[in-house]
């Protein structure tokens, strides 16, 4: 399951300040989102308010995103940090690979650029599957049947199964003093640790 929404927060001033925020922040993770503390009314911070409300958004437009706690991170990418490596959303302590619920990306903010799309193998992990250490032969591979590319767009939603494989290709030109932020968040039906 792939869902696509674009201008997907009409507040779109929320997505406009996390994207300054972690423009110069950096990468970050976060520590575990219970359901609880996304509920509540009391959050650590201006910024991790922000991002309940858009876990509670995005229990709203698809009931099945709801867990019992949420994995929530950054990833920030520029000319210098310009990829990200093939893999599946999942559990990094429990032995082999067990995938979130449910994964969503939000595209912050920025201008557009060329390059840095997410690309998702829709066949799903499995047994045997093979992660692509190079990004140059993935992004070969991705050419395949059953593989999607999504462009980079501000305020764009994706949902997937967090058991497809995905990366993000190379950006090949962003505006100076501009990068690639992406907000993701991970469904859970338990609570995992969290790996810095």
């Amino acid at each position: 399951m792939i869902k696509i929404q674009d201008n997907f927060l009409c507040e779109e001033n929320v997505l406009d300040d996390l994207y300054t925020f972690f423009h110069y922040a950096g990468s970050w993770q976060f520590d575990f989102f219970t359901d609880k503390y996304v509920w509540s009314k009391k959050h650590a911070s201006a910024t991790e308010h922000k991002i309940c409300q858009i876990i509670r958004k995005l229990i709203e437009l698809d009931p099945r995103f709801a867990g019992k706690g949420y994995e929530v991170w950054v990833n920030v990418l520029d000319s210098d940090n310009h990829c990200l490596a093939h893999h599946v959303d999942c559990d990094e302590e429990s032995d082999g690979i067990e995938p979130a619920k449910a994964t969503a990306v939000i595209h912050l903010g920025g201008d557009l650029l060329e390059g840095g799309e997410l690309i998702v193998d829709t066949g799903g992990y499995h047994q045997g599957y093979k992660f692509e250490g190079d990004i140059y032969k993935l992004q070969e591979r991705a050419q395949a049947a059953g593989w999607l590319s999504i462009e980079y767009k501000p305020n764009r939603l994706i949902i997937l199964d967090s058991n497809y494989p995905h990366a993000v290709l190379p950006i090949k030109y962003n505006n100076p003093g501009t990068s690639r932020v992406s907000l993701m968040i991970s469904s859970w039906d338990k609570k995992i640790n969290i790996n810095r």
